[in-house]
């Protein structure tokens, strides 16, 4: 069909489309919603063009019962989405990546390549809600969606979901595997987009592109388009590299933990038992007894003291047998002192409240003096050595004594 004169070829149409697809591209891509918006409206019109040229008066025929395909489409996902519970789209998700993923990225893929949404505050409590049910009534679903074992620990990975049914070397991560799931979930999404073809659909572009600006040599000239073979091929060659050593470590835990867990710590992780245990105060020793040391001989320490006490003066203690009888205990009364003696050259004082040496002949016995602030400091020292505290300022002088002498008249006469 020859063009008529103005009016441009289907061929120049083409071009101008290719052209206004790329430009709306890159308007995306530098988040310039309002190009965007001008370059897909100039696209529209370039469509309508080509259309026009070359179906000519057919494309104005029945233009009616085109809205409603999609309308039809429309209430078709809205039923489906509501017909798919939560668990079943993060499943399909994961099986398409074949590695551990977080949510976010669990839903990203599920948006780009199934109808509908994954609501983001479902995937929270998700993994929670899974092991209660497996720990309720093991084995009775499918599967389950657990959590990826970390290789040091065997603990649940922080943000990481998987498949209960994947080899446990599949979920387990270790130092290196963050980066070969990575390369592995790009691999696998580039060959989905060249088998479905969905490669040029606008939401599988984006996500390609995700996975493309972090693997070397996979982007194309054009800011947001990515060639999904081209992908596929450079994450498999940087897989290459790291496989072997990521499928040790794997293995390796793998085998700890068929050897040390349960079935459930295998789906779920394992707990920090230790640091619970020290926690809680279950696996230190134990604290020491409060109170004074007993021991055989003059030489007892108190145990809740700088050093050892004397209760009969700063003299030396005499070398020999321990009287018998029960030892004194701190706040039950007086330490005994011998009859006569003096606890730092006065006599020995009994508390007011002590209750020990009543009897019903002697209620209460009579206070005696007041040692003096000297006495105290010698009693408190221990023995051969000065005492460890600061002295005691003196008392100071009455009044009188620091009063000066007033001359008075009779003096002077």
């Amino acid at each position: 069909m020859s063009a008529s004169s103005g009016v441009p070829s289907p061929e120049a149409l083409e071009e101008r489309i290719t052209e206004l697809r790329a430009a709306v591209r890159r308007a995306m891509a530098r988040g310039d919603r309002p190009a965007a918006r001008d370059l897909r409206s100039r696209l529209r019109d370039a469509e309508d063009a080509w259309d026009e040229a070359v179906l000519g008066e057919a494309t104005g025929a029945a233009p009616a019962p085109a809205p409603a395909r999609p309308a039809a489409a429309g209430a078709g996902r809205q039923a489906e989405r509501g017909m798919v519970p939560v668990r079943e789209q993060v499943h399909q998700a994961l099986t398409l990546l074949g590695a551990p993923a977080a949510p976010k990225l669990i839903g990203s893929v599920y948006a780009a390549f199934f109808p509908g949404e994954i609501p983001g505050t479902r995937l929270t409590s998700l993994r929670r809600d899974e092991e209660r049910s497996f720990r309720t009534a093991p084995y009775s679903r499918p599967y389950y969606l657990c959590a990826a074992l970390t290789a040091d620990l065997l603990a649940p990975a922080r943000g990481l979901i998987t498949v209960s049914t994947w080899p446990l070397e599949q979920r387990v991560v270790g130092p290196l595997s963050p980066r070969t799931d990575f390369l592995t979930a790009a691999r696998r999404v580039a060959e989905h987009a060249v088998r479905g073809g969905t490669a040029h659909s606008p939401a599988v572009q984006r996500l390609l592109w995700r996975f493309a600006a972090n693997i070397p040599g996979t982007t194309g000239a054009a800011v947001g388009d990515v060639d999904p073979a081209l992908l596929a091929e450079a994450a498999e060659a940087e897989l290459e590299v790291h496989r072997a050593a990521d499928g040790r470590q794997r293995r390796q835990a793998a085998e700890r933990a068929r050897t040390r867990l349960g079935d459930a710590e295998r789906l779920f992780g394992t707990r920090l038992r230790a640091m619970r245990a020290a926690a809680s105060g279950t696996g230190g020793p134990a604290p020491a007894a409060a109170g004074p040391a007993i021991a055989a001989g003059p030489s007892a320490v108190p145990a809740h003291g700088p050093g050892p006490v004397p209760a009969h003066g700063p003299g030396p203690v005499a070398a020999g047998p321990v009287a018998a009888g029960p030892a004194p205990v701190a706040g039950l009364g007086p330490a005994p002192v011998p009859q006569g003696g003096r606890s730092g050259g006065a006599p020995a004082r009994v508390p007011r409240g002590s209750t020990a040496s009543r009897t019903p002949e002697n209620p209460r016995p009579a206070e005696e003096d007041q040692p003096t602030p000297s006495a105290i400091r010698r009693r408190r020292a221990p023995s051969g050595g000065t005492s460890p505290r600061t002295p005691r300022r003196p008392d100071p002088p009455a009044s009188s004594a620091i009063r000066p002498h007033r001359a008075t008249h009779e003096d002077d006469r």
